[in-house]
């Protein structure tokens, strides 16, 4: 599985793209600009349960399937599944700015300790890192659990929740500035 897969998905509130964002969108299949970008570990296909509870959370917070070749939409991020060691999180910082770059997201969301350290550059534990909005190349991240752990955990799809929340917020936050 390629480093950055496009997941075709909307967010309500659309908004002007450059033509250099055209461009630079253009040259890497798959991807457009977007309002969210969504970085994390490939859901397992042997657990069909993951995609259909990340769409869900998705979908919760205004972000539904449309064509890909809508304006208005998420993109995921797919970081290399395996131990991290420093040749895979060279490859992940690679995907992740060309995906930036490309995305030009409004908001990132980064699915577990693998997201937040590829986004952060902190392997801190999550509970150190959930509940507050970060930055990353200006963009605001939030963090939160990732989507094995939520499943083996259904207690804590409420914190999950509360920073999806908290994610909204900052997007419509930094929309009002």
């Amino acid at each position: 599985m390629p480093p950055v897969q496009a997941r075709a998905e909307a967010f309500s509130a659309p908004r002007q793209r450059s033509a250099d964002q055209h461009a630079a969108t253009a040259r890497v299949p798959g991807l457009a600009p977007a309002d969210w970008l969504v970085v994390a570990e490939p859901p397992d296909d042997a657990d069909p349960q993951q995609q259909q509870l990340l769409d869900n959370m998705l979908r919760a917070i205004g972000v539904a399937l449309v064509a890909p070749d809508r304006e208005r939409r998420a993109v995921f991020c797919a970081l290399a599944a395996g131990p991290a060691g420093a040749a895979t999180r060279a490859s992940d910082q690679a995907a992740l700015q060309a995906a930036i770059a490309t995305v030009a997201p409004r908001c990132i969301l980064a699915f577990g300790r693998a997201g937040a350290a590829a986004l952060l550059g902190d392997d801190a534990p999550l509970g150190g890192l959930r509940g507050r909005v970060h930055t990353h190349a200006g963009v605001p991240v939030v963090v939160t659990f990732s989507l094995a752990f939520l499943l083996r955990h259904p207690a804590e799809k409420a914190k999950a929740w509360a920073d999806l929340c908290l994610a909204v917020g900052s997007l419509v936050a930094a929309s009002a500035a």
